[in-house]
């Protein structure tokens, strides 16, 4: 089975409208995540880590164990898949 991720090679923060740009149509797992202190839960900016077409795919080939760690601190998804909600998060088995 063909891999559905991409694990990205970007090391320096950049701001989450150019996160929202360059990859949509994707979930995108970020690492050293800087939030609003005024509102709760925006991302200001971050560095993107890993692209998928599915929420958390590479999980099961444990690609997100690496990131655990206190150097990538504070951690984050963006799903910016098409029809966002049940159905883009919905994986098959088999």
């Amino acid at each position: 089975m063909d891999k559905t991720y991409e694990i990205l090679d970007n090391t320096e923060p950049m701001p989450i409208e150019e996160i929202k740009k360059l990859y949509d149509g994707n979930w995108v797992f970020m690492v050293n995540v800087t939030f609003d202190k005024e509102v709760k839960g925006k991302i200001i900016s971050a560095i993107p880590v890993v692209i998928g077409k599915t929420p958390f795919d590479g999980v099961e080939d444990g690609i997100f164990e690496k990131y655990k760690t206190d150097e990538y601190r504070q951690r984050a998804d963006l799903n910016l898949l098409p029809n966002v909600g049940f159905i883009s998060a919905l994986r098959f088995a088999g």
